[in-house]
């Protein structure tokens, strides 16, 4: 099935005290390129995120944020810095002497004072948390997945249908093609008889010439080939995995047989018909562009 490149998709899990949600973001891409946006903690669930994402995306360049909160998470055990406070409290006494002050230092006053306490957090269960941040991106790719899906059915439509109007141009040229030998005959004869004289024309000579010339521009084989490419098109739209790739190829090969035709080819029906048949191609690549 044809998936976009473009998707979002949101994941939630709860468990042990942690709470994970996470956003899954894609975009075009050549390739598969994942970051990853989480705390500095937890860096090295990083790897495994990045194997979770490519698991399922094989193109595309996708962003992955996550938000996680618990109790271990937010908070930390505060720890007196006691040499701050000794310098503080120092201070504080000299001041008080210089002063003429009295009283003693107030403790309630003096905690609140800078750098008084450190928060220090416990190093995270690591385990524990991926066993919440793990189905959270699990969820949150599936959906993102899903939406890619979603709107790879209609960009397939629309190939296929600009396939169908691709076909119909070769089939007009494939119409058209056989008269062109007698055209060509007809024209050669003309100049022929035009710059020798009627009675100097050899018509061995004619046929000869005319042959040589329907053989150096006969484009049976680029139409053939074309409409060969339009059939690999249409079944590689069928594959169940990542398809851009092999389909941005057959567009370069249909490419290739349309300028051949219209370099072989002096008809002008024909080439009008070139013209119509490489825009359709240029489309249809733009919008491979977006399949994964």
């Amino acid at each position: 099935m044809v998936a976009s490149m473009t998707g979002f998709g949101r994941g939630e899990a709860e468990a042990d005290g942690y709470r994970a949600s996470v956003e899954v973001r894609s975009v075009n891409g050549r390739y598969g390129d994942v970051s990853v946006h989480l705390p500095r903690t937890l860096a090295e669930l990083e790897p495994r995120i990045k194997a979770l994402v490519l698991s399922t995306v094989s193109r595309g360049q996708v962003s992955v944020s996550i938000m996680l909160k618990g109790e271990a998470v937010e908070r930390g055990v505060p720890v007196v810095n006691v040499g701050i406070l000794e310098a503080y409290k120092e201070g504080l006494e000299v001041l008080k002497a210089r002063m003429g002050l009295a009283g003693e230092v107030d403790l309630i006053q003096a905690a609140m004072l800078p750098d008084i306490f450190e928060f220090e957090t416990k190093a995270p269960d690591v385990e524990a948390i991926w066993a919440v941040v793990g189905p959270a991106c699990q969820a949150g790719v599936a959906r993102c997945q899903a939406m890619r899906r979603a709107e790879g059915e209609k960009l397939a439509q629309d190939l296929v249908d600009r396939i169908g109007r691709l076909e119909s141009l070769v089939c007009k040229v494939e119409e058209l093609a056989p008269a062109r030998v007698e055209t060509v005959r007809q024209k050669l004869e003309e100049k022929l008889r035009e710059f020798l004289g009627p009675e100097q024309v050899d018509e061995n000579r004619l046929l000869m010439e005319v042959a040589l010339l329907a053989e150096r521009s006969d484009i049976t084989e680029e139409y053939v080939r074309f409409r060969s490419h339009n059939a690999q098109f249409l079944q590689t739209l069928k594959w169940d995995e990542a398809v851009g790739r092999r389909l941005n190829f057959l567009l370069q090969e249909m490419l290739r047989e349309a300028n051949t035709i219209g370099s072989k080819t002096g008809d002008v029906e024909i080439a009008h018909l070139v013209v119509e048949m490489k825009e359709e191609i240029e489309k249809l690549k733009e919008q491979v562009q977006n399949i994964e």
